[in-house]
């Protein structure tokens, strides 16, 4: 049937009759959406109404949290503090008020996150970034491990602010180190790391880092010798050096007679022939290294208050070089670590008695039996002859759990016994305040009446911390 163009009018009609309606919904929808707008954009966030200072430590809070260097953001847009920047024209106004957002960071010329080649719009970010630390101290690391020349505008940009470098890390090839020039001062600088790698074509002392006089804390990393730069030794007060030498090791404690603590890898043994002198501020001194131990019998330190081996395995022969050490250091120890093997528990044993000044041991036991061991001469030891008679906190960690049924045993008879027979204000010996004890692995919980016995001790007031790897028994 044909349509009449009657017909047709009136559905023309029809349909322009529903787009005026439509049009009028719409524009009511637009009408009520300005409004919307309007009171949302006259609300104030919460988040934007907190004070200056309060954001600000909540942007602190913010930055990245690095396994390795916990408090050093790389350069990236997309973490803290730079990405504060990008949200709203408030936050970043507070970001780059905020100098202490910018006065750490870390640049790995070659890692994963940053290609050894860097470009000039990132030297710039670097330069932007240093500017809004201003007038923070600076902490800083720069680690280069391949050996392709560095960006001289990157070492201008880090040089032009040394006046403000107060923790310092420099990884870099041996020969990167002379782009850096001898400061009249550095006035901030406390704490400097230093590694280095590669031959030097001409070995020339690092002079960079000469004039720093609040410098007190200075860590050698591998390929370093602290014959290699000039520092202000004499004002030093703590010392790291590892993969060194023995001979290294020597030379440092010479060079910096003033520190009170020190930290030793001694990776390779020397024909040594002359003993050191007594270093009479050392309080606290840690070292490793399979030539460690050779090192001893040249060293003596007077004032020694901490002793920390448990990163070296102690056979037979090393304890004796210890207890001899000991006797002629004739310091008053206080805190001792040592890491044992079953086969020197009774030279140990002999060690601890050279130790009556002792108050807090740590223990890592390769065998359970030789916990056993020591712990059954606190029992069997005399009034007359205490094992550790002012010791109040003991750290045992058990490698191995075999026989660690009989441990536990053992362990707690020494402890009841101890703290019943503890007299300090009469010169007996003291309580054992604090007393940990874990074990490798998936060791099986002792017995319910081991177990009674330690909530007794704690009743009492003993703090324990005992458990595996998985579960705490007490």
């Amino acid at each position: 049937m044909l349509t009449t163009a009657s017909g047709l009018r009136t559905r023309l009609q029809h349909i322009d009759a529903e787009i005026c309606q439509l049009e009028n919904s719409l524009q009511s929808l637009r009408e009520a959406r300005t409004g919307v707008l309007d009171e949302l954009h006259s609300l104030i966030y919460p988040v934007l109404s907190l004070p200056f200072e309060i954001t600000s430590q909540i942007f602190l809070h913010c930055l990245p949290k690095r396994l390795e260097d916990p408090i050093r953001p790389y350069p990236s847009l997309d973490e803290a503090p730079l990405v504060f920047t990008r949200v709203c024209r408030d936050w970043r106004t507070v970001a780059i008020s905020t100098s202490t957002l910018w006065n750490h960071v870390r640049i790995e010329l070659d890692s994963d996150d940053r290609p050894g080649h860097i470009d000039s719009k990132w030297v710039a970010l670097l330069d932007l970034w240093l500017q809004r630390s201003q007038p923070q101290p600076l902490s800083l690391t720069l680690s280069n491990w391949s050996y392709t020349e560095p960006d001289e505008a990157l070492l201008g940009v880090l040089d032009r602010q040394s006046r403000r470098w107060r923790n310092i890390t420099f990884r870099l090839p041996f020969n990167h180190f002379s782009r850096f020039e001898e400061h009249a001062s550095l006035p901030l600088l406390e704490r400097l790391t230093l590694s280095a790698h590669g031959s030097p074509d001409i070995i020339n002392p690092i002079s960079a880092f000469r004039h720093a006089p609040i410098l007190r804390h200075v860590c050698f990393e591998a390929g370093m010798h602290p014959s290699d730069v000039f520092l202000p030794w004499e004002q030093l007060t703590s010392v790291e050096l590892y993969g060194a030498s023995a001979d290294d090791c020597l030379e440092l404690l010479e060079l910096a007679p003033n520190i009170a603590s020190c930290v030793l890898d001694v990776q390779y043994d020397s024909h040594l022939v002359a003993r050191g002198s007594p270093l009479l501020s050392l309080r606290a001194f840690t070292f490793s290294g399979p030539a460690a131990w050779g090192l001893l019998r040249y060293i003596a330190m007077p004032a020694l208050q901490a002793l920390d081996l448990s990163r070296c395995p102690l056979d037979p022969r090393n304890v004796t070089q210890v207890a001899q050490f000991v006797t002629r250091s004739a310091c008053r120890l206080r805190t001792l670590k040592l890491y044992v093997r079953g086969t020197s528990a009774a030279q140990t044993i002999h060690l601890l008695y050279l130790l009556p000044s002792l108050t807090a041991l740590g223990l890592i036991l390769a065998e359970a039996d030789t916990g056993t061991a020591i712990f059954q001469e606190f029992i069997e030891s005399g009034h007359s002859s205490v094992m550790l008679p002012r010791v109040a906190s003991i750290s045992v960690h058990c490698m191995h759990d075999d026989n660690h049924a009989l441990m536990f045993d053992v362990v707690t008879d020494a402890l009841q016994m101890r703290n019943s027979d503890a007299e300090p204000a009469s010169g007996g010996p003291a309580r054992v305040d604090s007393f940990t004890l874990s074990m490798d692995g998936d060791a099986r919980a002792p017995s319910l009446g081991i177990q009674r016995r330690w909530q007794e001790l704690a009743d009492a007031g003993m703090e324990l911390r005992i458990g595996n790897s998985s579960a705490r028994w007490i």
